[in-house]
């Protein structure tokens, strides 16, 4: 007769030898940051976000910054809450394919946020994005193609993506978390073209979770003001409202599937 406790302590210890000595960290709540009312360009922000073994944000450091977007992207980023990375803590059993037991550690989690100046095609004002430091374990992005804007859309909108960065440094996988539609397939078809330096664990090429901030802002066009005779800027829909941040209040079905 088949020992039925027997067979279940088994397939667990099969499952341990099977699953992934390490699992990245993986958002579990937060905000989008708004858009600044006093931008008057676009602009790029790279964070560093350490996060400590309990999901929690425990420091954020700009690795690229465009004044006034940064301070914004920073406010909402310490917020966040995560589900923290694990990993082996019996390393000898791991190389030698026995079962071994896993636990919350320390990590640290690349935020990119991209703002789309308020034009379709002519140049905008403002300060351009500016390295300020590094990091040799995130992913960094080498190539961070802009969104387009949708024609239909007749606001201002902000969509977070998840985004699984393959330990070649391509996007293999990209989710919508917060949704602003109609941004969110023209978000998703610009990050699948991104391209990493991958992340590396213990001086090695891993596979890891990135999050990206996109921010859409209804284009001006250069309107003559009656007055002065001078073109001003006015937006393409006089009814737009300021864009408020939103909260992250469940994940959308498009986010990438959780294997833990």
């Amino acid at each position: 007769m088949t020992n039925l406790p027997s067979l279940i302590a088994l397939a667990l210890i099969v499952l341990a030898v099977q699953e992934p000595a390490h699992s990245p960290a993986r958002l579990r709540s937060g905000r989008v940051p708004p858009i600044p009312v006093t931008a008057v360009g676009g602009g790029e922000v790279l964070v560093d976000v350490d996060v400590s073994a309990e999901g929690v944000v425990t420091r954020a450091t700009p690795l690229r910054s465009t004044p006034p977007f940064t301070e914004f992207v920073l406010n909402a980023v310490r917020d966040w809450q995560f589900f923290p990375a694990r990993d082996v803590v019996d390393a000898d059993r791991s190389r030698a394919g026995e079962a071994t037991s896993r636990v919350a550690v320390p990590s640290h989690v690349l935020v990119a946020a991209v703002f789309r100046p308020p034009s379709l095609r002519a140049p905008t004002l403002g300060e351009p994005p500016k390295d300020v430091s590094g990091s040799d374990v995130l992913p960094f992005p080498l190539a961070m193609i802009p969104p387009l804007f949708p024609p239909r859309a007749a606001s201002n909108g902000v969509v977070l993506l998840e985004v699984h960065v393959s330990a070649n440094g391509s996007v293999d996988a990209a989710g919508v978390i917060n949704s602003a539609p109609p941004f969110d397939d023209a978000s998703v078809k610009a990050v699948r073209q991104w391209h990493f330096r991958p992340a590396q664990l213990h001086g090695t090429p891993v596979a890891t979770y990135a999050y990206v901030v996109l921010g859409f802002r209804v284009p001006v066009t250069g309107v003559r003001d009656p007055g002065s005779g001078s073109p001003s800027a006015r937006p393409l829909d006089s009814t737009i409202q300021g864009f408020e941040d939103s909260r992250i209040r469940g994940f959308k079905d498009s986010r990438i599937s959780d294997s833990r």
